[in-house]
């Protein structure tokens, strides 16, 4: 009785080993088609964020300048001569404008650096041959994982050869 049992033992372990080698290979092939896109992209977006916190970064130094100088208009006098006179030309009663060899800077009451464009750079896009690579590498996978369950997802038996019943949930 035990020489009758053991081969199917054996052949039925042969039969789980070869579908978990398949499954696993049809796994293997399907992250190599989907993770090296995705880091790349996931790369770009990165970048694409830190850039975008650099200009909110700049942005909000802007702002900030702006704020103290509008508050500086509304209550300080000095600041508001100091604009009239580089804006508009302004002289009090009795001064004189003595120009002098020497080009005099004109008043910027913010002095705030240029803020680079944004704009998100576009996906990087796959070669033809990196496409086709994938769909190969797609279509491998989804075979190997079709010839796994089609061909070695066998019932569960019992060693005698009959099928186990489902367990109740």
């Amino acid at each position: 009785m035990e020489k009758t049992v053991a081969p199917a033992e054996s052949r039925r372990r042969d039969f789980t080993v070869t579908f978990w080698v398949l499954a696993a290979g049809g796994m293997a092939l399907f992250a190599m088609v989907t993770i090296p896109p995705g880091a790349r992209r996931s790369r770009a977006l990165r970048a694409d964020l830190e850039r975008a916190r650099a200009v909110c970064g700049a942005l909000r130094h802007k702002r900030e300048a702006y704020l103290q100088c509008e508050r500086a208009l509304k209550t300080d006098p000095f600041f508001n001569e100091a604009v009239m006179r580089a804006k508009m030309k302004y002289r009090k009663p009795g001064e004189m404008e003595i120009k002098t060899g020497t080009a005099r800077a004109s008043f910027v009451p913010v002095r705030i650096g240029d803020i680079p464009e944004f704009s998100p750079a576009p996906p990087p896009a796959a070669g033809p041959r990196e496409r086709v690579a994938s769909w190969a590498l797609l279509v491998a996978c989804a075979l190997l994982l079709a010839v796994a369950f089609l061909f070695f997802d066998r019932p569960a038996l019992d060693r005698y050869g009959k099928l186990i019943p489902p367990s109740p949930v």
